[in-house]
């Protein structure tokens, strides 16, 4: 056992200050793996697994389960809202559509797991995907695609030679087809599952800069191919804002924030990408990413302060896939931002996510990172330092103590933090039920760590003499 914690010893992304080189392991420990209280927001972490997984757990940050729902169905994920009910998105049969993030059913939850509310969409020409919002209201906003046919998108502009148009259908690798091309839309449903405000981009498709060019799209021959496709706009993230009346989306394949006007249902300001609307001026290519910021991005955010935040995947980048989190102050005018705060490491060992993932800005000013892909969240102070780090051991239902590879799948969609005297957990019985992973070793003390003196750099070492060493390196010339 000796051995083998002194192998895993640097596997934890806390040990290391941010501007550091990763620790790279093929096999690396699932759990609490550093806790700081002194310096952490604290609170519980909420979480369900992506995929696979039938439960939505309530964690404190030593790794003990507090709360469970087990819902017998998996999820994509999950949410609490104000009243303590749990907001859940789920998946069912007869979706044309199996992009990335699609779903098509929300369901609450009360605190002892009853449906006290659920809404569909999934037919033939609607799907509702990834993110969602309940407003203050009681009403719910929801993402979805939206069937277009390749002809009505040829009539709105897009060249019909281009190589993404399937107008015999995309096909699938598994041989299914599927007919048209999918934009993005807005619902918003009342209690009673009427839809009562919509917001359609295939309303709103032409080449102004507040419209989305039908020319625009991630290039023929991506990964998976229909993200250059069907799936046009992929947009993962839609938070309302109470006091503006305005939406914030975001679109991965796009590389952009938008905010959208309730009332005149217009967008109004747009961050990230400025090719996407002919704006761009920088040469794009091998490892210049020109004026694009953006790439591959999830989970925008409206902030107390007026602020918006971001994760960006970093996925595809021409410098180099790197994950980020940042906090956009915007200037006023229809396109203008600048990055107040951002965190990132050094080596995208440490921190990297090609798909999905969240970030959260807490009270404290702290954060809380949701790298989806290895089912990675941490808690980061203002300064970079990395105060609380766990790596989710499910896998399905069950526990692991040690990853190696991509085996187990553990991976998280978006991973929430809520204090103990929040309106979502304020009265609750919070006591430790049960560990997480009982049979696991205590990480956080076995992953001491030392720094070295020579923080990142190689230790500096004086040869000796070279009149005592032989060999051509050391030859002194002949006088």
């Amino acid at each position: 056992m000796r051995k083998f914690v002194a192998f895993l010893a640097g596997a934890a992304l806390c040990a290391v200050p941010v501007s550091s080189q990763a620790y790279e392991a093929i096999c690396g420990p699932l759990g609490v793996l550093h806790y700081q209280k002194e310096k952490s927001y604290g609170g519980y972490v909420l979480y369900t697994n992506h995929r696979g997984g039938t439960r939505t757990y309530l964690i404190n940050l030593e790794g003990s389960v507090v709360h469970e729902w087990n819902h017998g169905r998996e999820a994509f994920m999950a949410e609490l809202l104000p009243n303590g009910h749990l907001l859940r998105v789920e998946q069912g049969p007869g979706s044309p559509v199996t992009f990335g993030g699609w779903h098509g059913t929300l369901r609450e939850y009360d605190w002892d797991g009853n449906v006290v509310w659920e809404y569909t969409i999934r037919d033939k020409n609607r799907v509702a995907h990834h993110g969602f919002d309940r407003l203050p209201n009681g009403n719910t906003a929801m993402l979805i695609w939206e069937k277009m046919s390749w002809d009505e998108m040829i009539a709105k502009g897009r060249d019909p030679k281009d190589p993404t148009v399937y107008k015999d259908g995309f096909k699938y690798p598994d041989g299914k087809v599927l007919e048209g091309v999918w934009p993005d839309a807005i619902i918003e449903v009342d209690p009673s599952g009427k839809i009562v405000w919509e917001f359609h981009v295939k309303d709103h498709i032409g080449t102004a800069k507040d419209q989305w060019d039908p020319n625009y799209h991630l290039p023929f021959g991506y990964i998976p191919a229909y993200f250059a496709g069907p799936d046009w706009t992929h947009w993962n993230s839609v938070r309302y804002n109470p006091k503006t009346d305005q939406y914030l989306v975001n679109s991965r394949d796009w590389g952009e924030m938008y905010i959208i006007d309730r009332k005149t249902k217009k967008m109004v300001w747009r961050w990230g990408n400025p090719y996407a609307y002919g704006a761009g001026s920088k040469e794009q290519g091998y490892a210049r990413n020109g004026d694009q910021i953006l790439f591959g991005s999830h989970d925008c955010n409206w902030l107390p302060n007026g602020n918006l935040s971001i994760f960006d995947n970093g996925t595809m980048r021409p410098s180099g896939n790197h994950s980020a989190v940042y906090e956009i102050e915007r200037d006023g005018t229809f396109n203008g931002g600048k990055i107040v705060w951002s965190f990132k490491t050094k080596d995208s060992n440490s921190f990297y996510s090609d798909y999905q993932s969240a970030a959260q800005k807490l009270p404290n000013g702290n954060w809380q990172i949701t790298s989806t892909n290895n089912g990675h969240v941490f808690e980061v102070t203002p300064d970079g330092e990395v105060v609380w780090e766990f790596v989710n051991p499910m896998s399905g239902d069950e526990p692991y103590c040690v990853r190696k590879d991509k085996n187990p799948w553990t991976q998280i969609h978006r991973a929430f933090r809520y204090a103990a005297d929040s309106p979502q957990l304020r009265g609750r019985d919070l006591k430790p039920i049960r560990k997480l992973a009982p049979s696991c070793p205590d990480w956080q003390t076995l992953l001491k760590y030392k720094p070295s003196p020579n923080g990142d750099e190689a230790p500096k070492v004086e040869n000796t003499p070279a009149s005592d060493q032989k060999g051509s390196d050391y030859a002194m010339p002949k006088k």
